[in-house]
């Protein structure tokens, strides 16, 4: 009987050693709240370890799916885009039939949209947010996220294009003029609709003229009038030129491009420009050329 009360006494003592040295188990829906309330008082970072402790421990709770979301949403408010990217993409490849889908998507291209800077900048992180736009109105058309997106779109088309005007102008100013045009060439054909455009047709207008390239000078003065009539600069064309100028049946647009695809062979512009810094103010020291 000794020995058998040991034994029993010996089995209780490793039981009760064993279980001391476990964490206590936190139900479900504690988990849940304490996540919630964490993430509405803005505490994001301890939210987003109650979302995942949840998913670790019940990975098929009810709330799963909405946790994924949580932490991705999480990671955004709390401007860790990064990390926001990476959870919205996992929740759309976990759950592609997903109501959340578009607003989703659409939040991971404020993800990207966010780590944009300046126009003298790296355009990856707007190239990947108008991609992710795009997908969303080809997605999911007729939706809000879907209205949404098409003024993200412009947005991210008006950054895109005040990039190709900015070097367009430093390579202007630096007398560079066969990349110049170059620059605005792409500009006219990829974002003709953009306020950059429109800027920069005001500038290589002046600048014809300072060079005496009367016809020149009057194309881009009208393509600016024709494209852009409401901007302040195509007013003050109107006044200096006429009220006709750009309002006759032919677009000049196509016309400019066609001049600037033959001023590339002209003596004047054959010459190879310096090759010129994209990061004037940091001596590019990544080695990135235009």
């Amino acid at each position: 009987m000794r020995l058998r009360a040991l034994a029993a006494a010996t089995v209780l003592a490793l039981t009760l050693t064993g279980c001391a040295g476990k964490k206590p188990v936190i139900p479900a829906d504690q988990l849940w709240t304490e996540a919630n309330e964490s993430y509405e008082d803005e505490a994001y970072d301890y939210a987003i370890q109650k979302y995942k402790a949840l998913l670790d421990q019940y990975p098929f709770d009810p709330n799963a799916e909405e946790a994924e979301l949580k932490i991705a949403q999480a990671y955004y408010a709390a401007d860790r885009y990064p990390e926001a990217i990476a959870a919205f993409g996992n929740f759309e490849r976990m759950h592609p039939t997903s109501t959340h889908l578009p607003s989703t998507e659409y939040h991971r291209g404020l993800s990207y949209l966010a780590q944009y800077s300046t126009a003298d900048r790296d355009q990856q992180p707007i190239t990947s947010a108008l991609t992710t736009f795009r997908n969303i109105t080809d997605r999911f058309p007729g939706t809000p996220w879907a209205d949404r997106s098409q003024l993200r779109i412009r947005e991210c088309r008006e950054a895109l294009a005040r990039h190709e005007a900015d070097v367009a102008s430093y390579y202007l100013q630096q007398e560079s003029m066969r990349a110049a045009e170059f620059r605005l060439r792409g500009l006219l054909t990829e974002y003709p609709e953009t306020d950059a455009a429109a800027d920069t047709l005001y500038l290589f207008g002046q600048a014809y003229e300072e060079r005496e390239d009367t016809d020149a000078a009057k194309l881009a003065y009208a393509t600016l009038v024709r494209h852009h009539p409401d901007v302040p600069n195509a007013r003050i064309v109107r006044e200096q030129l006429g009220a006709d100028v750009g309002a006759g049946p032919a677009d000049p647009l196509p016309a400019l491009v066609a001049y600037l695809d033959v001023a590339r062979s002209r003596p004047d512009r054959t010459s190879v420009p310096r090759t010129v810094s994209a990061y004037p103010d940091t001596g590019n020291a990544s080695g990135a050329r235009y």
